[in-house]
C-alpha cells in the first residue's frame, strides 16, 4: 500500500481498535519491533499460546524460525495461523504492505524450518499452497484473523500462502535474532 493515510476502517473493527491498528502498523520498523517483543513474551510464556488462549488477540499463534537467506543465521517470527487437517498455514501480509515479510523470502530460497506450538518444537517443511489451496483455504484464513482480508484489498500484492508440513521433533528453542 502506497500511502497508509487513505485506509478506511474495516467493518469488523471498532473506532478503538482501528486506532490500536493503525498505529500498530505505521511502518515496518514497527511492525518488527513488535514481532520482535511477541517472540520474547511466546518464548518467556508460551502454554496457551496455540490455541489463542494467552495469544494477543486471541489468535492462534505459532513461532517460526526460518534460515536467513542473506545472513545464513537463524530467524524467529511470531505467526497466526491455521490448523488444516495435519498441516499449518501462515499467510505473509505485512499488514498490507507491498513487499513480503522477510519470512516468506527466507522460506522461499530455503523451506526448511521449524515451528513452535506452546511448548512443543517441530522440524517442518513449507511450500506454496496451490491456487486451489488458496481459493479453499482463503475464507478460513480470513475467519481465523479478519484483519487478513481486509489489508489484502489494500495491496496489489498477493499475500504468500505458505503450508507448513511438521516433520519431526526440533531441539530446544534458543532465542534468534
Amino acid at each position: 500500500m502506497a500511502s497508509r493515510d487513505k485506509m478506511q476502517k474495516p467493518e469488523f473493527m471498532s473506532e478503538q481498535e482501528w486506532a490500536w491498528f493503525k498505529e500498530r502498523t505505521a511502518s515496518v520498523d514497527l511492525i518488527r519491533s513488535d514481532a520482535k517483543a511477541d517472540v520474547e513474551a511466546y518464548l518467556a510464556s508460551p502454554a496457551g499460546r496455540s490455541t489463542g488462549q494467552s495469544a494477543q488477540g486471541g489468535f492462534p499463534t505459532l513461532l517460526l524460525t526460518t534460515i536467513g537467506r542473506k545472513s545464513g543465521e537463524k530467524r524467529m517470527t511470531p505467526a497466526v495461523f491455521l490448523r488444516n487437517a495435519e498441516e499449518l498455514v501462515i499467510v505473509g501480509s505485512l499488514a498490507g504492505y507491498d513487499h513480503h515479510p522477510a519470512w516468506v523470502l527466507n522460506l522461499n530460497a530455503n523451506p526448511a524450518c521449524e515451528v513452535q506450538l506452546d511448548f512443543d518444537r517441530y522440524k517442518a517443511t513449507s511450500r506454496d499452497a496451490t491456487e486451489q489451496e488458496r481459493k479453499t483455504l482463503w475464507p478460513k484464513l480470513v475467519a481465523v484473523f479478519p484483519a487478513w482480508g481486509y489489508f489484502q484489498t489494500q495491496t496489489d500484492r498477493p499475500f504468500a500462502v505458505k503450508i507448513l508440513t511438521l516433520t519431526g521433533p526440533a531441539e530446544p528453542a534458543r532465542p534468534a535474532k
